[in-house]
């Protein structure tokens, strides 16, 4: 965290105190400087939940009176009750700067006629970031999501050269694609562009959806709750560069314990943030559950300042007989082998019975005993690993599922 910023985090803080209930008992009498930033309380998805059950629909940490607010987001709700969020003018328009400025990083030009593949209901994914893509320079059509017959056929009409959906969409459109006797690389394609699933970081995914499309691909990182998009993608280096300079401080924590850990080239933890220059509904120390790893070092691109990676979340942890697996750590490790594609991971029982069960998909199905040992050695857990064929892993317009619990849908 660079020290230049420690003057609009003390503002910040000063606008909590004064406005917030929640945050005025968080900050109490403690210093509000840099230094200070890490002894202060962190806050989770759970104390936001309970803020606004005591004081609905915004909670006590909305900072404006109700009447400066100018729209009302609410997050997708996948790990519990949605939260929702607040934006004032001020707030949109740094949002669709800091959004725009992460789209441009993942290679979207003003000559682009991009289409919004994202839901366009209540949460920041749709309006907001259609908002951003247009202040990226872009031509931005609206589409949305359960229009991908109406999409290919419109990609051609309108010159549309560049698609913003999620990781599992390209390949959702490119199957559809092919039912319908279209070669996706004839549509000509020049830029797609992902957002809200781990895992097009990883060259073997980005190299799938490029084979199959003909296009370059990029990946970009955002949270409802803190700005919408705030990291793309160059492709010249590992990780996203964040574009949050000014509007956001990033720290890294153990996922454990919550202890600070030191911002440095190479860390890896769970992501923490605090906004500056946030408004209506700020975060001081907001846990955000994704784990990461963050480079500090300048980019080939030439770009400076932090980059990161999304791993995986914390609440994706699988508990096998006292060891910890992160899904994540199963497909950092499959990444490795070019060949192999989708995969998903089965875990059984409650609590959970090894081996989980790997299924991926390959040119040569069967069973792949040597991937197993190779997991077994690096994560300390029994596993049977299936090469399946390609195309035999469910993918979905929205997030695609890469964990089951229970029941195994390949059984």
């Amino acid at each position: 965290m660079p020290p230049e910023i420690a003057h609009p985090l003390r503002t910040q803080l000063d606008h909590l105190a004064s406005a917030s209930e929640l945050y005025a008992e968080r900050l109490g009498g403690r210093g509000r400087t840099l230094a200070d930033l890490p002894h202060l309380p962190l806050l989770t998805k759970a104390d936001l939940r309970e803020s606004q059950r005591r004081r609905p629909p915004l909670g006590e940490h909305l900072c404006v009176p109700a009447e400066q607010l100018a729209r009302i987001h609410v997050t997708s709700g996948t790990t519990g009750d949605p939260v929702a969020i607040g934006f004032t003018e001020a707030d949109h328009q740094a949002n669709s700067a800091i959004g725009g400025e992460a789209f441009r990083a993942a290679g979207v030009r003003r000559d682009h006629t991009i289409a919004h593949c994202l839901n366009y209901s209540l949460y920041a994914g749709g309006i907001a970031d259609h908002m951003a893509l247009e202040a990226s320079g872009a031509t931005v059509v609206p589409v949305g999501v359960g229009q991908t017959q109406r999409l290919l056929e419109l990609i051609p009409k309108l010159n549309i050269n560049a698609i913003f959906g999620t990781l599992s969409f390209p390949a959702h459109l490119a199957r559809r694609a092919e039912e319908f006797g279209v070669d996706p690389r004839s549509l000509a394609l020049d830029r797609i562009v992902t957002a809200g699933e781990p895992g097009a970081g990883l060259s073997a995914v980005r190299g799938e959806i490029e084979a199959v499309w003909g296009a370059t691909a990029a990946d970009t990182f955002g949270m409802s709750d803190v700005w919408s998009t705030m990291a793309g993608g160059c492709g010249e280096s590992e990780g996203l560069h964040l574009t949050t300079d000014g509007h956001a401080l990033l720290e890294v924590i153990d996922p454990a314990g919550g202890e600070a850990l030191s911002f440095e080239d190479g860390v890896q933890g769970e992501l923490v943030w605090t906004h500056l220059r946030r408004e209506a509904s700020p975060l001081l120390r907001y846990r955000s559950g994704d784990l990461a790893r963050v480079w500090t070092e300048p980019c080939a691109c030439g770009r400076s300042g932090p980059r990161i990676r999304i791993d995986g979340r914390t609440d994706d942890m699988l508990r096998v007989q006292a060891v910890n697996i992160y899904p994540s750590a199963i497909g950092e490790i499959l990444a490795r082998h070019c060949a192999l594609g989708r995969w998903v991971v089965v875990a059984t029982g409650d609590p959970i019975v090894p081996p989980l069960s790997v299924y991926v998909e390959a040119e040569e199905p069967g069973e792949r005993p040597e991937l197993a040992a190779e997991l077994h050695q690096r994560l300390r857990s029994a596993f049977v690993v299936n090469a399946v064929a390609r195309g035999t892993v469910p993918v979905a317009e929205h997030k695609t599922q890469i964990v089951y619990r229970g029941k195994d849908p390949f059984a």
